[in-house]
């Protein structure tokens, strides 16, 4: 359940997000913390013509997520984050419909993709923009058509990058290698340091 008040004085850390296993990750650390919808409405898309990295573009995008909202709350500490599926030169999204999850998951499928989680932690009043990124793989089972059709329709991904969810119980993930907050939204590992070394942990 999304965290209320969000402008309590009290409140030091703010999520610039509204997905719910941020939430839950977020929570187990302990932290005292409200969740904010960023403002980014049209989210850009990755392109390797760019000349960026894709490990800076999920970066820049956690940060711009962050200060999309600093001006209204400029005291407290934001946290961005994003999360891209990685594959065969292309970047997997969230679904807008059963098709293109179908399509999504075919391409997936039987083979192992790359999962990066961008995190930043920006503060507007002291001027802190920090980011990070953590990278971890994934292997999806190899499905039929009917699997997946079935996997859609039980789990409805419409709302998760590559449209599937690792914390499906009897899901379509085979392995992973690396963190498993990582693929399910948030680098824990990556943010720690960054909430100690401003004594927000």
């Amino acid at each position: 359940m999304q965290p209320e008040n969000p402008k309590n004085k009290e409140i030091d850390i703010i999520l610039a997000s509204s997905s719910e296993r941020r939430f839950y990750l977020l929570d187990k650390l302990g932290l005292n913390f409200s969740a904010v919808g960023h403002k980014i409405e049209m989210e850009p898309k990755y392109s390797k013509k760019s000349g960026i990295s894709i490990e800076n573009f999920v970066m820049n995008l956690a940060a711009d997520k962050a200060k999309s909202i600093e001006n209204d709350y400029p005291d407290n500490f934001i946290i961005g984050a994003d999360t891209l599926v990685y594959f065969d030169k292309k970047v997997y999204g969230k679904p807008s419909d059963f098709f293109e999850a179908s399509e999504i998951i075919k391409s997936l499928s039987g083979k192992t993709h790359e999962i990066y989680t961008g995190i930043s932690l920006v503060n507007r009043k002291t001027g802190i923009c920090e980011t990070d990124v953590g990278k971890s793989l994934v292997k999806i089972k190899s499905l039929t058509d009917a699997e997946i059709r079935d996997y859609i329709k039980k789990y409805l991904p419409y709302d998760k990058a590559g449209s599937y969810g690792i914390q499906d119980e009897n899901g379509i993930v085979e392995n992973y290698a690396g963190s498993f907050e990582n693929i399910l939204g948030l680098c824990i590992d990556k943010l720690i340091p960054l909430l100690n070394k401003y004594r927000l942990l």
